[in-house]
């Protein structure tokens, strides 16, 4: 009697570390862009006082505003992205980021990409990458503090 418990306590454990170690599918979004929009799109994931994406069937749908701004209190760790752009650029620079705690804890996170023509891609990319130092005067003294 005590061997069968045994083996059946051992099956137990085994079952609930397979189910703990099993990862989860990465969750699906189409990001739809608008026919006339150009320009850098951010989304910033993890945001309290902004609402959940809207999801169609298994997958979470963003629009792209006009304003190439977008928050959600949603949190999507590697999302597996889809684009229906129906404008004439095409997608450049696109990167996903995660913030988490110091304990490993997810918190939010950011999906950033540009829309337009290579050339102007570049001429953005160029933009960031040549902003010059922080002003002498923007800079904080906290020497005297």
């Amino acid at each position: 009697m005590k061997r069968r418990t045994l083996i059946f306590f051992g099956l137990v454990c085994l079952g609930i570390t397979v189910a703990c170690t099993k990862q989860s599918p990465n969750s699906r979004v189409v990001v739809e862009i608008p026919p006339d929009f150009t320009g850098n799109f951010v989304l910033e994931m993890g945001s309290r006082n902004a609402s959940a994406l809207p999801k169609q069937g298994d997958a979470y749908v963003i629009s792209v505003p006009h304003s190439g701004k977008l928050e959600t209190s949603t949190l999507l760790q590697h999302p597996n992205v889809t684009f229906k752009n129906s404008s004439s650029g095409k997608v450049w620079g696109y990167s996903q980021s995660s913030f988490t705690t110091g304990d490993g804890i997810y918190v939010g996170g950011k999906i950033e990409f540009f829309v337009g023509s290579q050339q102007d891609f570049e001429a953005e990319q160029s933009k960031k990458k040549h902003s010059g130092p922080i002003p002498a005067s923007a800079e904080l003294d906290i020497s005297g503090v």
